[in-house]
């Protein structure tokens, strides 16, 4: 768009996935963008432009990234309080999520993972919780479970959580306030901590 940027520069770029063919995608935060690379850093394409969702590529902030075994990408388009999906060219396929506490509503959402399985995986930061969202069979994403985060007290800049989600059924997500990480089953349980304060 007009007045957008140049490929290959960056305003605080935040997430980061790689897709099944290796293309490298960038959650561009303060761009309100994502861009799309080679491995090698050769810049290919992008979408987004500043936006309170009017249209499913109007972005507020976008902080993570995540890429399914089918190339899919999500967004979690902060502070639109949604997630947003596209094909790896960038075509808009659905979105889910808005403001609020109840189930399927997110309040700063951050980090995002999907797992084998294609369950997605939020960092509702603000409700304190991580909420699982389920494909049905016609492609559209629905609450399917969350659980509550001991952690993520803080609205401030640097409460910023991510996730990741192992292939042995495992979410490890970031608590950067308290100095930690936090290791959960997929399914809630709470397995480990671990961290401290260091500089």
């Amino acid at each position: 768009s007009l007045g957008a940027a140049a490929g290959g520069t960056f305003n605080q770029p935040w997430g980061i996935a790689v897709g099944p063919d290796g293309t490298v995608f960038v959650a561009d935060t303060w761009n309100h963008r994502i861009q799309a690379f080679t491995a090698e850093g050769e810049f290919l394409r992008q979408w987004g432009y500043f936006g309170q969702a009017e249209q499913p590529e109007a972005f507020w902030g976008p902080r993570d990234i995540a890429v399914d075994g089918s190339g899919r990408v999500y967004i979690t388009d902060t502070g639109n309080k949604r997630v947003v999906v596209f094909s790896s060219e960038g075509e808009y396929i659905t979105q889910f999520g808005e403001a609020g506490l109840d189930a399927g509503q997110l309040d700063e959402p951050v980090g995002i993972a999907v797992d084998l399985a294609g369950l997605v995986y939020v960092a509702d930061t603000w409700n304190q919780r991580i909420q699982v969202f389920r494909p049905d069979e016609v492609g559209q994403y629905t609450p399917f479970r969350s659980w509550e985060v001991q952690a993520w007290y803080g609205q401030s800049l640097d409460n910023k959580p991510f996730l990741a989600v192992d292939q042995n059924g495992n979410l490890f997500a970031s608590d950067p306030e308290g100095y930690r990480i936090l290791q959960f089953s997929l399914t809630g349980e709470a397995v480990r901590a671990w961290g401290d304060f260091g500089s």
